[in-house]
């Protein structure tokens, strides 16, 4: 699933195709995904109107139209954007088709038909976003404040309340396993159990982390020195050289090193 930093990417991808381009048309092709209104509804609210601005907040993108009404992307699992010319280059698993005005179109991908489209008024009428917790790469994340989301919960598995987007905002499984492992961390310690300097080291991997994975999050692979790639799940652990052990944690999936995490 895109975390904060593959829709960050998204989202510098989007500013980079789509701002000030015009809407001229839009075809859904899987009106599940729309959840704002009816798929006519949501297209006709597009058509005619331009992408001004765009932001991301956790792992949804925001883009805002000339009329400051607001359209919401989250990318499920393997979503994606990409712009092209004509039917011949349009992408696999295109849901939604944007047609601009200069003859370019932008292509909403959705693989498994998971992902989720809004056209609201504001963000703030999007429930997941008026809730969320704050941006790990902002100053709203300081280490005070992530002592006391610990605090908040302290019977909780610290890699589930990582991943708990109402805590934190953008952290998903992928990277909440890096946060660990380059904290010395087991994902399923308990939050109360934490010292300060484990909680010191857990807010500083956070930062770096995602700082680093910013500048691969288009890649196929991850950095080099990450505990596991995109694609090998099942490695050994790159500092001690042992296995690299998997187990289900808060329902998901946890990769890390026994031998290197405590």
């Amino acid at each position: 699933m895109p975390e904060l930093p593959e829709v960050e990417h998204r989202l510098r991808y989007f500013r980079r195709a789509s701002i000030g381009e015009q809407i001229v048309r839009v075809v859904v092709t899987a009106p599940n995904i729309i959840r704002s209104q009816a798929t006519r509804t949501f297209a006709l609210g597009l058509t005619g109107r331009k992408f001004m601005r765009a932001e991301r907040r956790g792992k949804y993108l925001i883009a805002y139209l000339d009329n400051e009404r607001a359209l919401i992307l989250h990318f499920g699992m393997g979503g994606d954007l990409l712009r092209y010319r004509g039917d011949e280059d349009r992408p696999p698993y295109t849901r939604i088709e944007f047609f601009l005005a200069s003859g370019w179109r932008l292509a909403f991908t959705c693989p498994r038909k998971i992902c989720r489209v809004m056209l609201v008024d504001h963000p703030s009428q999007v429930p997941a976003l008026n809730e969320m917790g704050p941006e790990p790469l902002g100053r709203e994340l300081s280490l005070v404040r992530l002592e006391s989301i610990l605090e908040a919960s302290p019977r909780r598995q610290i890699k589930p309340l990582l991943m708990d987007q109402r805590r934190i905002a953008g952290v998903g499984n992928i990277y909440a396993d890096e946060i660990l492992f380059e904290a010395g961390v087991l994902p399923n310690r308990r939050a109360g159990e934490l010292r300060r300097e484990e909680i010191e080291k857990i807010h500083q991997a956070t930062r770096r982390v995602l700082r680093q994975a910013l500048k691969t999050a288009s890649d196929e692979y991850f950095p080099d020195d990450f505990l596991v790639s995109r694609s090998a799940r099942n490695g050994l652990c790159k500092v001690c050289g042992g296995p690299v052990s998997r187990e289900t944690i808060g329902g998901r999936t946890a990769y890390f090193c026994s031998r290197c995490q405590r």
